[in-house]
């Protein structure tokens, strides 16, 4: 039976049984990428991104302000770089997140650029459930996704990508299979609920336009929804011949891309 699990962190959330999209990216690219990604030797850090920031700066801005710290801006003199020494030192024994000058300020325009948009502002700030986690079931195989915010009483599921170029957002939908997301998501929360969500991205550009990090909210056409759902359904296939059969000796086939012919 599908269930919302409340106040899990990210770790706690990937610790859970289950297949996530991430989980889907890998076995569609090959069912052995699956199993190295569980079994692989890891030192236990973790790469942490804009885009990491600027989610908890939008959907948890509570716990952005009580977390990170802006690090003074220039180390050029002795007393400068004592006084930055000093302040992550500060940092690492507080448990704070400490951000150089410009990354703070760029995350802080960033969320910003994204609350004057009346639509993202209603959404975000409206009464909702930001990062919480869903367990279901889906064509027999155990599943879970975290949506970014849940409106409550809306049955509207936004997600917040932060994208390079907002003018490419197209093919950042199809290189990280954002359709495959929507539809995922959708379906898990729908067995939760037994209504049909809405999905809808909330997306904000990392590269300025006319002084701004530009801002788009959309949904994906239904058709786009579908074939999201084709694919997950036959990477799920996937993860049920895996379990059932193992792995073997399976070799990915690369494509190169198409070259011009002289």
């Amino acid at each position: 039976m599908a269930h919302q699990v409340l106040g899990l962190t990210n770790a706690e959330y990937r610790a859970q049984r289950g297949i996530s999209k991430s989980d889907l990216d890998l076995i569609h690219q090959s069912p052995a990428l699956l199993e190295w990604a569980r079994n692989a030797p890891s030192d236990g850090s973790e790469a942490v991104d804009l885009g990491t920031h600027v989610h908890c700066a939008v959907l948890e801005p509570d716990v952005f302000a009580g977390t990170y710290r802006k690090a003074p801006a220039g180390r050029s003199t002795q007393a400068d770089r004592a006084r930055f020494d000093a302040f992550m030192a500060s940092c690492k024994s507080s448990g704070k997140i400490a951000l150089e000058a410009d990354t703070y300020d760029m995350v802080i325009a960033m969320r910003d650029s994204v609350l004057a948009h009346p639509t993202a502002r209603e959404l975000l700030t409206s009464p909702g459930v930001s990062e919480s986690s869903i367990f279901g079931e889906l064509e027999g195989v155990r599943v879970k996704c975290r949506p970014d915010r849940i409106a409550e009483g809306r049955h509207i599921l936004v997600d917040v990508k932060k994208v390079d170029d907002i003018r490419h957002i197209a093919r950042s939908i199809q290189e990280f299979r954002y359709y495959v997301q929507a539809s995922f998501y959708s379906d898990i929360y729908e067995q939760w609920t037994g209504h049909k969500p809405r999905f809808i991205f909330v997306a904000v550009g990392e590269r300025r336009s006319i002084g701004r990090h530009p801002v788009r909210v959309f949904e994906l056409d239904q058709s786009d929804i579908e074939d999201g759902r084709q694919e997950y359904m036959e990477d799920l296939e996937r993860v049920r011949e895996m379990e059932e059969f193992g792995i073997g000796m399976h070799v990915e086939v690369l494509k190169l891309p198409r070259r011009a012919h002289r």
